[in-house]
């Protein structure tokens, strides 16, 4: 039931917003999900976020995932999720909803991921751009080897530049 509605909302979503993916100069707009709520367990959030990603990336935006606040508990790596995981590596990926996107993409089931950290990376790999909010990481003891390095983090700077670039703006 949970992604019947998801798919509806992002159906809706996307079908309510008729802008174009390119500006007039030809180069993608932004579409920037900024995720400043946790996403440490299997809930609608969990499962929207990397699915809007991907969405909006068949559309042909450039997409921007940004966390921040508590948002950045997601990608902090701790010995309590099992060694060097996140709570996205915990949260396992149903196996229909695997076959979705499977079906989706047109790739074989057994290549896509079985857990949202591993979606996430594989969002990345199809050019989904991965940022955290640096201070926020250094202020909740996330640093080092203690985050996800698929997740870039920026200073203040670049957080003003990639909020300010954002041609569409989504916060979780």
């Amino acid at each position: 039931m949970k992604r019947a509605l998801l798919s509806i909302m992002t159906l809706i979503f996307f079908s309510a917003c008729p802008i174009l993916a390119f500006s007039e100069s030809g180069a993608a707009k932004t579409f920037l999900i900024h995720v400043k709520s946790p996403m440490t367990k299997h809930d609608a959030r969990t499962v929207f976020i990397p699915h809007l990603a991907l969405s909006a990336l068949q559309q042909g935006y450039r997409v921007v995932i940004l966390f921040d606040d508590d948002g950045v508990s997601a990608i902090k790596i701790g010995v309590w999720y099992g060694g060097h995981t996140t709570p996205l590596d915990k949260t396992a990926l149903p196996e229909e909803e695997r076959r979705a996107l499977a079906t989706l993409l047109g790739v074989p089931d057994p290549s896509l991921p079985d857990n949202y950290g591993d979606f996430v990376r594989f969002l990345k790999g199809k050019g989904v751009e991965l940022y955290a909010n640096k201070i926020v990481m250094e202020l909740r003891n996330i640093g080092g080897e203690k985050y996800d390095h698929a997740v870039t983090p920026v200073g203040m700077d670049r957080m003003v530049e990639i909020l300010g670039g954002a041609t569409i703006y989504v916060a979780y």
